[in-house]
This record gives C-alpha cells, structure tokens and sequence, in this order.
C-alpha cells in the first residue's frame, strides 16, 4: 500500500515526541543518579576552587543541605545548574531577583526557628481546637498562621519515623533540636543557587552567607549543635 506524505510527516511528528521524552527522561535519570553518587562520597569538591579557609568555613553551615542536593562544599557554585531551575522554581519559587531576595530576608529573619517555639507547644497538645487556638494567639498574619499549621502536620507524620531512627527517644527530647541551623544551611545553599542563577551578584551571596553565619554562631555552640 502506497504510503502518502501526510503519514510520513506524521511518523516524523511521532518520532521527534519520543526522542524528546527520552531525552527529558534520561535527564531526569541522570540527575538522580548523580546525586545519589554525590551523597555517598564523603565530601564532594569543586577541583578548580580558589576559596580560602574563611569563606570555606562559612559555606561548611550548609554543607548538609548541599549534600542532600549533590553540590559542590567548597564553590559558591554548585555543580548541579541544570538542576537549579527546578530547585528554586518548584521548591522556592523564586524566579527572578526580588523573590530571590524576598526568600533570603525571609529565611534570615524569621525562617523555621520563628514557628517552632509555637509548633511545639501545640505538638504536646492533642486536642485539635486547642492547637488552632494556640496558633490564632501566637501568630500575626495568615501567612504564619498556614505555616505554623503545615509545620504542625509535617511534625506529626514524621515524628513515628523520628522515634524509628533513633533522632530522638521521646516528645521531650524535641526541645533540644536547634533548627536555626536548618535556617543558616538552608540560607547559604539558596545564596549559591541564586547567584548561579543571575538572581545574586556574588557579593549579594556572599552577604547573606555571612548572615546565615552570624546566626549559627549566635545558636549554637559547635559544629554538632549546628548539625
């Protein structure tokens, strides 16, 4: 049978549809692989790094949470660009130079140390509208007030697992966890990113780590308070 053009345009159509889905996909796969490779090394370096001991210091803060993402500890850059826009995009929103900043000042100023104080307190609470109330009290917009509550609802679904790990024995031993260094890691990590990005000029960066830095010292007394 005779085949027209009209079926080999469409076969072409159909051809390029799937070498795109299969680039998308072994992107995708690739980049998980990476990351997994990354966090069983047990520092990953950026080789062509000129900082000294000082900056690299500073960006130590967020070394946890540039594991967790594969990138490079001792860069401002990461080594993961490709994965930036999905990072910041998705997870932060950010997508230009105010949001950028607008998630730094956020972080730095109030960040999950704010909440959680609060959130505690209403963990040991099993009553539902007691919870709400405490949250209606406490809090001083709808912003805070939602993010209180998710923060809440995250503590609740993974406290089990806490116990399971062996992070903590009991309700008690919460009270101990310092989460501005959670704050001042993930401050330093979206620094990096968003001056890889074009959002930050390396100074701007550069300043928010130094924030970040002044936090985790003014929280914590070592490197394992911080962690």
């Amino acid at each position: 049978m005779e085949r027209g053009l009209e079926f080999y345009i469409t076969l072409a159509a159909v051809a390029v549809g799937a070498l795109t889905w299969l680039y998308k996909k072994g992107s995708r796969i690739w980049r998980t692989v990476r990351k997994l490779r990354r966090s069983f090394q047990e520092i990953c370096l950026n080789p062509k790094s000129t900082l000294d001991d000082e900056y690299g210091r500073q960006l130590a803060i967020g070394a946890m949470y540039a594991s967790q993402q594969g990138a490079w500890q001792n860069s401002l850059e990461t080594g993961i660009f490709d994965t930036l826009p999905e990072i910041l995009g998705r997870w932060w929103g950010i997508d230009s130079t105010a949001e950028a900043r607008g998630q730094l000042d956020y972080l730095c100023e109030k960040g999950f140390r704010y909440y959680w104080p609060t959130v505690l307190e209403a963990f040991r609470l099993d009553d539902r509208q007691r919870q709400d109330a405490l949250f209606q009290q406490r809090m001083t917009s709808q912003e805070d007030y939602d993010k209180a509550t998710s923060q809440l609802e995250n503590l609740q679904e993974t406290f089990d697992e806490l116990l399971s790990c062996g992070v903590v024995a009991s309700k008690e031993d919460l009270n101990g966890c310092n989460v501005t260094g959670w704050d001042a890691g993930r401050i330093v990590f979206l620094a990096r990113a968003c001056c890889e990005m074009g959002y930050l000029t390396e100074e701007e960066a550069w300043r928010y780590i130094g924030r970040a830095d002044a936090l985790a010292h003014e929280a914590c007394g070592s490197w394992s308070d911080l962690a």
